[in-house]
């Protein structure tokens, strides 16, 4: 969901792994093992891994070798558009890994398109003091699955990889309707192109296993992280079979697995993108040019706003690569070997008063996406509500139960489904730019969407924000800390499992508050929470989210 608004082994071993990840990667996984394993450790000093695919010639950033556009797969482009990814080929002579790719296609709506379909590419970032078996992070940037890169500034891991001690690896994949467009429909060989971007995804972590010794990482303890749309397919991949096969810890930031899509939205979105451009074949697609795939793509999203518009492309049950319900697939232990930390900002919806200040004026009569099965009580919840915002206008107020729905409860549920086969940790992220009185709304945002992205990385960069640039200025002492706080929380656990607080539980509800003062709260807005207890989240579709009439 984030608008790019917040930042500019042997050729055994490596077709062992392949069988090892078949199950997550179902039928239509690569066609090949990786070629190449890892021949030795890279150098702290002169920034050069020599993988099996051949020598790879990073750059010095600071404390850290940063390794910018290393391929972990082939090009998605002639035959291979609209496939599965393949395993990257080698290469003669040293790979110079000096400078950013500039990301998967996507439109930016207010001019053409940026990137290229020759996309499938990471960005590492490795320690220049030498070592091996560092715990490795390897992080999946948000945006709606239709926009962001790795190499945006706000992404760059070296912050991250230079204080947690870890090697951070940041992964670009497929966007759009070249990602996540179902065309089974138009050519049964083509089922499960729905879920090339997760494939994508799977193919970079399948990538990290047999290849991140090089760059001094361990393998086996690997934390996949993610933001928004990066979370959700992080979702998905928990409800995949064996996902410790890929990775052992995951963080999920403001994507619950509830807005995974079912398989009928999978089928319907895909009708809705091919008659957008009168597409009636493969033939046609594979014809187009990237800038008219990107048309198409905008055309079919006309006339859909809100969360419709910022969830239409994403990660589907399919039965094969995603087999049922993610929170299901959890209490049932699907990822029982998988240590999780999972949370959402306080003020979630806030965020896209930045695109439409409207958004704060929801009333209670246009809150249209509220549960219908729950319409007897909406009055009651929103009085519950509002009592413990006294001083908030009625559409904060809304927006408050909205961020509920969509984000902060669905992600309890998680935990909950989770705790049952390991320990979980839980936070809540509350800092936001101080508030003025006198100013409008649009102006005094709560903590939002995407706002824990910069403090995570160490990227301090919160110009996106009102008055954020100024806020830092006065406050970058206090901020500085509260960043540095959460690195060390986020890398501590990728490398023990644990943040440093309590794991939470269905009784005591242990939760990190990241804030200015930081604080552990039990059961923070539980009164809230509890409205919701008898109300069974579905999985992303169009009919429950249809606005009611």
């Amino acid at each position: 969901m984030v608008r790019t608004a917040i930042g500019k082994a042997t050729g055994a071993v490596a077709a062992a792994l392949t069988l090892l990840v078949g199950g997550l990667l179902g039928a239509a996984g690569p066609a090949a093992a990786d070629p190449g394993g890892v021949a030795s450790v890279a150098g702290g000093r002169d920034c050069l891994a020599r993988t099996g695919f051949g020598r790879v010639q990073g750059v010095a950033q600071g404390a850290v070798c940063a390794y910018l556009g290393v391929p972990y797969a082939a090009p998605p482009t002639g035959a291979r558009r609209f496939r599965p990814p393949a395993p990257p080929l080698s290469w003669q002579g040293t790979l110079a890994a000096t400078t950013a790719k500039p990301g998967c296609p996507q439109d930016l709506a207010a001019g053409p398109g940026v990137g290229t379909e020759d996309c499938l590419y990471t960005q590492i970032w490795q320690p220049r003091t030498g070592g091996t078996h560092r715990p490795v992070m390897v992080f999946l940037h948000g945006g709606a699955d239709e926009f962001g890169a790795a190499s945006e500034p706000v992404f760059d891991g070296s912050a991250l990889a230079a204080r947690g001690d870890a090697v951070v690896v940041s992964v670009d994949y497929r966007l759009g309707l070249l990602g996540w467009t179902e065309l089974g429909g138009l050519d049964p060989r083509y089922a499960g192109s729905g879920n090339n971007g997760l494939r994508d995804e799977i193919a970079a972590l399948t990538w990290v296993q047999g290849h991140i010794r090089a760059f001094g990482g361990d393998p086996g303890r690997v934390t996949v992280f993610g933001e928004s749309e990066g979370a959700i397919s992080i979702s998905a991949l928990l409800a995949g079979d064996h996902p410790e096969r890929l990775f052992q810890r995951a963080i999920l930031e403001s994507g619950p697995g509830y807005l995974v899509h079912d398989h009928q939205y999978a089928q319907d979105a895909a009708a809705h993108v091919l008659a957008a451009g009168n597409v009636t074949s493969i033939a046609q697609l594979d014809a187009m040019s990237t800038a008219q795939l990107l048309q198409i793509q905008q055309k079919a999203q006309q006339g859909i706003s809100g969360a419709a518009s910022a969830l239409f492309f994403g990660p589907s049950i399919d039965g094969t690569l995603i087999p049922g319900p993610v929170v299901e697939r959890i209490a049932a232990g699907s990822a029982r070997r998988v240590d999780l930390l999972l949370g959402t900002n306080e003020n979630e919806t806030d965020y896209w008063a930045l695109f439409d200040p409207r958004v704060l004026d929801l009333s209670l009569s246009a809150y249209r996406t509220f549960p219908r099965v729950l319409a007897d009580r909406k009055q009651q919840m929103y009085q519950v509500y509002a009592t413990d915002r006294p001083d908030l206008p009625p559409g904060r107020v809304v927006n408050a139960m909205l961020t509920d729905q969509v984000f902060r409860v669905p992600t309890l549920r998680m935990a909950e489904a989770q705790d049952r086969w390991r320990p979980t940790h839980v936070y809540q992220f509350d800092w936001h730019v101080p508030h003025v009185a006198g100013l409008p709304e649009a102006q005094n945002l709560g903590a939002m969407h995407t706002e824990e992205v910069p403090f995570v990385l160490g990227n301090l960069d919160l110009d996106a924000y009102p008055r954020g640039a100024a806020t830092l200025a006065a406050e970058r002492p206090q901020l500085t800390a509260l960043s540095q706080d959460m690195m060390d929380a986020w890398s501590g656990f990728a490398r023990t499992g644990s943040p440093g607080w309590s794991s939470y539980t269905p009784v005591e509800r242990a939760t990190k508050i990241w804030d200015v003062p930081e604080r552990l709260q039990l059961g923070p807005q539980d009164d809230e929470r509890v409205l919701w207890d008898d109300y069974s989240f579905p999985d992303w579709n169009f009919e429950a989210w249809q606005p009611q009439g």
